[in-house]
């Protein structure tokens, strides 16, 4: 697949019109090396009709505007991106470092919330069953508790 397809591929699935993605490149700035001009909209459509070939030095600015990385339009293959990853854990900033922290924490504090929800709607309501079934569910609870350990050492 050419560049200029991959791209139009992400323009649908952004819901990104041309015309706004020509505006969004122009509003960057990028100039061309060969004029030290901005490219005009006209060129720009020509890029994306695959016209005239895609100046490498477009490429950054177009893979902001499309919010993705840039390696994604040569290839997004699993053995890439993992050699892409590598490269990030081997060179990261501690900027870096803190911002998938905070990303990353994000999500499982959401997912403490979510069950701390649910731990206190079930407590709330165990006041209304009956005694045999809070008995099994406690014998339950106990087994759950048990496989969890069990697997968590290995």
């Amino acid at each position: 697949m050419e560049l200029f397809e991959k791209i139009n591929l992400l323009l649908q699935e952004k819901k990104l019109s041309k015309k706004e993605f020509a505006n969004r490149i122009r509003a960057l700035e990028p100039k061309l090396n060969s004029t030290q001009e901005i490219p005009s909209e006209k060129s720009i459509y020509a890029y994306l009709n695959g016209t005239i070939g895609i100046k490498i030095e477009l490429i950054p600015y177009i893979a902001e505007v499309l919010g993705v990385p840039e390696q994604l339009f040569f290839d997004d293959s699993a053995r890439t991106r993992k050699i892409y990853l590598k490269h990030i854990i081997n060179t990261i900033s501690s900027e870096e470092k803190e911002y998938i922290k905070s990303n990353l924490c994000r999500e499982s504090d959401k997912n403490q919330e979510i069950n701390r929800d649910k731990f206190h709607t079930i407590q709330d309501l165990l006041v209304y069953a009956p005694e045999i079934f809070l008995k099994e569910l406690e014998g339950t609870l106990k087994n759950y508790k048990d496989l969890t350990m069990k697997f968590s050492k290995k």
